[in-house]
Parts: C-alpha cells; sequence; structure tokens
C-alpha cells in the first residue's frame, strides 16, 4: 500500500487514533499523499512515526505543516521523522518520552533546544544526519540549562560537531546510562568543536555506582583508525586522522574525571589496529593501562607493537610501555607469532639479550596472559609459565 493510499484509509479515523507508522519506499506526489495529516487533528495520538527510503525523486524543499500547523497533540510521547520535510516549531512539542530524528534539514539547534526544554519527560534522544544542527555560536552563553533528570539514553550521529557540542553543552542529564556519539571528521575539529571542556559534566552522573557499566575505560582501534571508546554507557565512535589524537581525547577524559580518573583503568583493544604502536606510548596522567588485547591478524604490526614494549627506559621515554599492564590477551595464528611472544617476553620481564647476558627488566605487574587462536601449541602455556613465574597463563576456551 502506497503513503497516499495508507493516509486516505485512515484520515476519516484520525480523530480517534492512537498510532501511525509509515515507511514511504518512495516519493509520492507529497501534498495530495499527506493530505490527512496536514489539515485532520489527531487529538488521541500517541505514536507518530514517519520514515522515507530510498526515494525516486527528489524530496521537497517546501516542508508541509502538520495537523493543520496547529501544535501536536498534548498526548503524543513518541515521535519520530526520517526525511520528511516537516515544519517543527509549529508543533510545540511537549510531554515527548523519545525523539528520533534523521535527515530533517528544516531543524535548528535552537529549535531542538526549545523542543528539549518543554519536554522533561524524555526519555530517548536520537538525532542523526541533521544538517541544521550547528553551532550556535555566542548566544549559546546566555541560554539557560535544560533539565533532564528522566533522560537515560542519547545518541548522535552524523552531526556537525560543533551542533552536538552546543546541545550536549546545554542539557543536564544526571541520571543517563548510555550516550553515543558517531561521526567523521578531521582530529582537529573533533578536539576543538566537540571534546571540549564545557561538555565534561556528560561524564559524570547521579546514577549509583552499581547500577552503571565498568570504569574501565575500553579504547578498540580497528584497521581504519577508527576509535571507539566505551565508558559508563559513553560511546564515542570516532574517525580521525592522526593518532596523535588519541592521546588528546584520552586527555580530554582524564581531565572531566579529575581525581576520579586514577580509578578508571585503560584496556587497550587492538586486535585489528595498524596505528603505529608510537602513538600509544603515552596516556595522559593519572590514567593507567591495565590490559592489552592484540592479534597477529594485521601482519607487521605486532612485531612493531612488540619492539616499542621492549625498550627500556631513558630520558626520552622514562617507563616501559604498559609498565602495570596487569593482563595481556594474545591471538595466535602463525607460528613465527609464538617465537616472537616468547623473545618480548624474556627481554621485557627476564632482561635477556642476543649476547646471553643480563639487561635492564620490566617489573612484573602482569597478573594473567590469555592465548587464544589455533595454535594451541604443547608446552608454550609452560614455557611462559618460567618467564613470568606466578602469572596465571591459560587457553582461551572456545
Amino acid at each position: 500500500m502506497t503513503l497516499e493510499a495508507l493516509l486516505a484509509e485512515v484520515g476519516p479515523h484520525m480523530a480517534r487514533c492512537r498510532s501511525l507508522e509509515a515507511v514511504m519506499w518512495r516519493t509520492p506526489p507529497w501534498e495530495r499523499a499527506s493530505g490527512p495529516l496536514t489539515t485532520v487533528q489527531a487529538p488521541c495520538l500517541e505514536t507518530l512515526s514517519l520514515r522515507l527510503f530510498y526515494a525516486k525523486h527528489p524530496i521537497p524543499q517546501n516542508t508541509i505543516a502538520l495537523f493543520g500547523g496547529a501544535p501536536a497533540p498534548s498526548t503524543l510521547r513518541h515521535l519520530r521523522l526520517d526525511g520528511i520535510p516537516v515544519e517543527v516549531e509549529p508543533l510545540s512539542l511537549s510531554g515527548l518520552v523519545s525523539l528520533n530524528l534523521e535527515s530533517i534539514k528544516a531543524i535548528s539547534t535552537l529549535q531542538l533546544l526549545d523542543i528539549l526544554r518543554g519536554s522533561p519527560l524524555l526519555e530517548d534522544l536520537a538525532l542523526r544526519k541533521n544538517p541544521g544542527l550547528v553551532a550556535i555560536g555566542p548566544r549559546a552563553s546566555t541560554l539557560r540549562p535544560i533539565e533532564l533528570p528522566n533522560l537515560v539514553s542519547l545518541s548522535f550521529e552524523w552531526l556537525d560537531y560543533g551542533g552536538t557540542n552546543s546541545i550536549i553543552r546545554n542539557i543536564r542529564v544526571p541520571n543517563h546510562h548510555q550516550l553515543s556519539i558517531e561521526g567523521a571528521t578531521d582530529g582537529a575539529s573533533c578536539l576543538t568543536t566537540l571534546l571540549k571542556p564545557d561538555i565534561t559534566h556528560i561524564l559524570h552522573t547521579t546514577v549509583p555506582t552499581a547500577d552503571l557499566s565498568s570504569s574501565v575505560i575500553r579504547v578498540e582501534i580497528d584497521e581504519d583508525n577508527k576509535f571507539i571508546i566505551r565508558f559508563r554507557g559513553i560511546e564515542l565512535w570516532l574517525l580521525v586522522d592522526d593518532g596523535d589524537r588519541l592521546q588528546q581525547v584520552l586527555g580530554w577524559l582524564a581531565d572531566g574525571l579529575g581525581p576520579e580518573a586514577a580509578e578508571c583503568p585503560v584496556h587497550f583493544m587492538l586486535d585489528r589496529s595498524e596505528m603505529d604502536p608510537v602513538h600509544l606510548t603515552v596516556v595522559p596522567h593519572p590514567l593507567v593501562v591495565k590490559h592489552l588485547s592484540i592479534s597477529d591478524m594485521c601482519y607487521g604490526y605486532v612485531e612493531a607493537l612488540y619492539d616499542e614494549m621492549i625498550q627500556p627506559p631513558n630520558p626520552a621515554s622514562p617507563g616501559w610501555l604498559f609498565a602495570q599492564m596487569e593482563s595481556l590477551s594474545v591471538e595466535l595464528n602463525r607460528t613465527e607469532s609464538i617465537v616472537q611472544l616468547i623473545v618480548m617476553l624474556a627481554i621485557r620481564y627476564q632482561g635477556a639479550t642476543a649476547e646471553g647476558e643480563t639487561g635492564p627488566r620490566c617489573p612484573i605487574n602482569l597478573r594473567s596472559v590469555e592465548l587464544r587462536g589455533q595454535l594451541q601449541t604443547e608446552g608454550l602455556v609452560e614455557e611462559i609459565r618460567e618467564i613470568l613465574g606466578e602469572v596465571d597463563v591459560f587457553w582461551a576456551k572456545e
């Protein structure tokens, strides 16, 4: 059924309608198809979802006014608009529980903030590819913070970073459980327009610690240098152009957490990373790397990382890389990887040298070594234990 046919069918019943969800797979004659929504009131409507996919014709530039230009019904709790040229301001939205806007060109940052100010019951906010959500400039300093005590889930995808900053800066969500920011830009833009001190309040919550996800700062880096940083329900998916930016993003986290940062261990998940290991050598104080996960699937990367891990302290590098690491997880799929691992551990923790002498040793803070992969070589666990002593060494269960 086309949207036009659907709306013609439900139009006479809109006064009693509680939920309307429509997905368009092409653009029909817009004004005629949307007629019932633009002229008929829906005083009982609780859920409205209008989505446009795979448009075969250009989306009209002229916007339409829902409900005849009158405010949305006070009963409306769930609103989702995707690619629909709707005039947002006349809706005077209030009482929303969930708001999902995607590819809505007509909404501005100030209009969105007005909606949020009038929606204290909001629990879920999702914004994606809305080009009008941009930085609001000097006016931001004159706005009163918006209290959203019920908001638990926020998602910002492929928005202007300045706009994302303006939104987060002006809202207070003390009970949030999940915040996701995903986007791609050059690293400088990410740090200068998004991750600024004025949004570090988002790192703190009044939710009891027992109800929060782990305080571990989990850093995943893939083969495209895309960072995925997870911390207490916050997810930052950032594709940036420079490995040094990782240190700066972690620095933003550390500064925002303050003294609490010392209690938040960093876990590096580098199984698919091809980043130059030199970018991992400086983790901003007081953050400390406690766990490292690597794989030999990225040929050449592990070797370069091992070279950094066996470098003893010197004036340019005052400490061992990952000196306080407590757990190590290694995926082994190539025979030479086993030899490389043994050599790295022996040099790092026993001070072994090619001349048979003893060199500098890294203190053993390791508590466990997990081995993964297809090469479950007999005797490898025992050989690693001979180097590390009482450290728990084991093959991961399939």
